[in-house]
């Protein structure tokens, strides 16, 4: 994917919250419906060409506007579920028998293909910690939905539950860098630089795991 389409993918996520936040505090369905174009494209987008993601980009546009007029609720309150939901089940699925769990592909992926059994156990529990965490999300967001103000739902989904994941992230990078000190760690920035280059969905011979790296 060109370069330019992988940034406006990232703006475009980036851009989501603000949006749908705008929808909740102002009551026009129209921004739910960017909202919705938005995240939809920012997602679909890095698997697309350019000239492809740009007329995907123009139908999403369509629907969310069609949408939002339509069934303006859905448009504004589905997307963060589905995609709260969406992460926990991509998470949790790696945790089954014979997979490979999503954090240890990000390390071992880290490390050059090598992951040390110690790390492999470690990242084995928070791949099941984060599937917790958007599954916790998931519920609250929900919970908001059906039960409280439509801007308080939104202070939490659009605002709150981002700071929770960058608390998150950032305290688990910190707490492994003091653990698993004995091994070497890529630094923050370029761990975060590197991460749209990964390789996630495909398994190394025997799993990728060493006894020591």
């Amino acid at each position: 994917m060109p370069g330019r389409t992988r940034f406006l993918a990232v703006i475009a996520c980036c851009a989501y919250p603000a949006v749908s936040h705008l929808s909740a505090v102002t009551g026009e369905p129209r921004w739910a419906g960017l909202g919705f174009a938005l995240l939809a494209w920012g997602v679909l987008a890095p698997q697309m060409r350019a000239t492809r993601a740009a007329m995907v980009g123009l139908l999403l546009l369509g629907l969310g506007f069609g949408g939002a007029e339509l069934f303006p609720a859905a448009v504004l309150y589905a997307p963060p579920l589905v995609l709260y939901l969406a992460l926990c089940a991509v998470f949790a699925a790696t945790l089954r028998r014979g997979e490979e769990p999503m954090v240890s592909r990000f390390a071992r992926a880290a490390r050059g293909g090598l992951l040390p059994l110690d790390l492999a156990r470690y990242t084995r529990t928070l791949t099941g910690l984060w599937s917790a965490f958007f599954a916790l999300m998931a519920a609250v967001s929900l919970g908001l939905a059906l039960s409280a103000p439509m801007v308080t739902w939104s202070l939490f989904t659009n605002l709150i539950s981002y700071v929770l994941l960058a608390l998150f992230f950032v305290g688990e990078y910190l707490y492994r860098r003091s653990r698993f000190r004995h091994h070497e760690h890529a630094g923050f920035v370029e761990f975060v630089r590197r991460l749209p280059t990964y390789r996630l969905w495909t398994r190394p011979p025997g799993g990728g795991l060493a006894d020591d790296c």
